[in-house]
């Protein structure tokens, strides 16, 4: 199913009184559903008639635009997992009863990563569903997710037309896989960083495009059979090469979160020593 036709689904649900109390949506863009589904919770609460337009005069609007809204708390995995303290927060915050909307609402993005302890921790609110709650996982892949969890939910598929592989940049694939090459078993890899790769982009949205990209490669290296795979990828395991996929999307989030881009680069160099040496 369309993105389009996923919300308007969710929307129409809502208006018939039918929305379930969680949802889980599969996706191939977890960022662009993650956007999409925070237009989704504009359009469930905003007072007025929610437009494009609707932050410049819309307090509650502009609350979740700024991350600021009480009733609305998104979860990202801390590391490599969810943890029960983060469930056990957003317990703690959703005890009372949400003041400038309808709900209160939880998203969880990549909800395939779930440890045991934080998924039972989760389970009494999929299994004692409040009224006033509703939970919202994103994942890319659904069998992923615990089964506990993916059976107390409604799934939808929200898939996006194009993707970074329409868009790849040669010349930055080509930076990419010189960059493993060069860190790969490499003893001086945090010099190569401040002899090669600190001041390499002057903009942080080219250092996202950068580990986007490399990101994209090695998915693909793990799911295909490309015929320019480096060293690195040819060398480690399956299971490694899915803990440095991990640890790329952790590197991404610090980069958006506008963390120092040379302490980013060492810990990366450091931590893929974890998965090759």
């Amino acid at each position: 199913m369309s993105e389009v036709l996923v919300f308007d689904n969710l929307l129409k649900r809502y208006h018939e009184n039918k929305l379930a109390h969680a949802f889980l949506l599969e996706t191939n863009d977890i960022s662009r559903c993650y956007e999409d589904v925070l237009i989704f919770i504009k359009k469930l609460c905003c007072p007025h008639t929610f437009s494009i337009e609707c932050k410049e005069n819309c307090n509650l609007c502009s609350l979740i635009d700024a991350d600021n809204l009480p009733s609305l708390i998104t979860i990202n995995p801390d590391g490599q997992f969810i943890k029960k303290g983060q469930i056990l927060d957003m317990m703690e915050k959703f005890s009372t009863k949400p003041v400038f909307t309808n709900f209160n609402i939880y998203v969880i993005r990549e909800a395939e990563r779930f440890n045991s302890s934080s998924a039972n921790t989760l389970l009494k609110f999929l299994e004692e569903p409040e009224d006033n709650i509703l939970g919202i996982f994103i994942t890319n892949n659904k069998e992923n997710v615990i089964s506990t969890i993916r059976s107390r939910c409604q799934i939808f598929s929200c898939y996006y037309k194009g993707n970074i592989a329409d868009n790849l940049n040669d010349d930055i694939l080509t930076d990419v896989k010189l960059y493993l090459k060069a860190i790969y078993n490499n003893k001086d890899d945090l010099l190569y960083n401040k002899t090669h790769m600190s001041g390499y982009y002057s903009d942080r949205k080219d250092w996202e495009i950068f580990f986007n990209t490399m990101l994209y490669y090695l998915n693909d290296c793990y799911s295909s059979d490309r015929l320019d795979k480096i060293e690195l990828v040819k060398n480690i395991s399956k299971c490694n090469l899915v803990k440095v996929i991990i640890l790329i999307e952790e590197i991404l989030k610090y980069i958006k979160s506008n963390g120092n881009i040379d302490l980013i680069l060492d810990r990366f160099v450091i931590e893929m020593r974890n998965y090759y040496e």
